[in-house]
């Protein structure tokens, strides 16, 4: 009788296999887990590239008094404007948006070029009769993915509140310029009064510039919620403004009294 020795067949047991379901499932759930964190934070980070890249164009526009940038049509959707000292709200709306104005702002002219809207972002943030004014608008993402821009996507788009100040340059305390305080020698009035003439031919010449952005912009019927942290951009800038019944900047352009 011839008797014939079989090797064993090399094999996971059920329960080997069973171990490598449960390591396998523990490292899915991990990756799942860190996978939300990683989409928002790449989110996060290409929306502050925006606003850095978009505050740096809006900063130029202004400050250098730009009209041919007719382009800006394309994305600036609402200007509003509201006076401190009237209850009136006044809307600057895109050609498409004019169904879209939030209650309660009247209907003003419609946004049909870049000139018109660099000349009301740079409305001046106070009036010569104490009132102030506050300008903001409703801008979609000029840079970013070429996919963004089309018309099917626009409603989808990333869009951000625009807050534009644009105040006098000011840098001296009032009392160092107050020559009608009681008590004062000739000596100290004639220096106060001759400050006073160089701080207001300084404030006729010189800007402090102050751009706001904050997004992303949530739709909400007529009405839009604004999230996510303010950015702010600061610049002075050099030279007159003309006022028409728009406001631009005029660089290197200065007036005197």
């Amino acid at each position: 009788m011839r008797i014939v020795l079989r090797k064993a067949a090399a094999a996971f047991t059920m329960v080997e296999i069973a171990i490598s379901l449960g390591v396998i499932s523990i490292a899915l759930v991990a990756i799942l887990g860190v996978l939300p964190t990683g989409v928002r934070v790449q989110r996060d980070n290409r929306e502050d590239t925006i606003l850095n890249q978009e505050g740096e164009l809006w900063v130029e526009a202004i400050r250098s008094g730009s009209r041919g940038l007719d382009y800006l049509t394309n994305y600036v959707d609402l200007i509003t404007i509201s006076n401190s000292r009237t209850p009136v709200l006044l809307a600057y709306p895109s050609p498409a948006f004019t169904t879209k104005i939030p209650p309660p702002a009247t209907m003003a002219d419609v946004l049909t070029n870049g000139q018109q809207i660099v000349g009301l972002l740079t409305w001046p943030k106070y009036f010569l009769d104490g009132s102030s004014n506050r300008v903001t608008a409703l801008v979609r993402a000029i840079t970013g993915s070429a996919m963004d821009k089309s018309k099917s996507a626009r409603d989808m788009a990333f869009a951000y509140q625009l807050t534009s100040e644009v105040m006098p340059l000011n840098v001296y305390p009032s009392a160092f310029t107050n020559f009608a305080a009681s008590g004062l020698s000739p000596a100290v009035a004639l220096s106060r009064s001759n400050l006073w003439r160089f701080a207001r031919n300084q404030a006729q010449n010189f800007y402090e510039m102050r751009l706001t952005l904050q997004g992303p912009v949530i739709p909400k019927g007529r009405t839009y919620d604004v999230l996510g942290t303010p950015k702010t951009f600061r610049t002075l800038v050099s030279g007159s403004l003309l006022t028409t019944n728009l406001y631009f900047v005029q660089p290197s352009t200065f007036v005197g009294q």
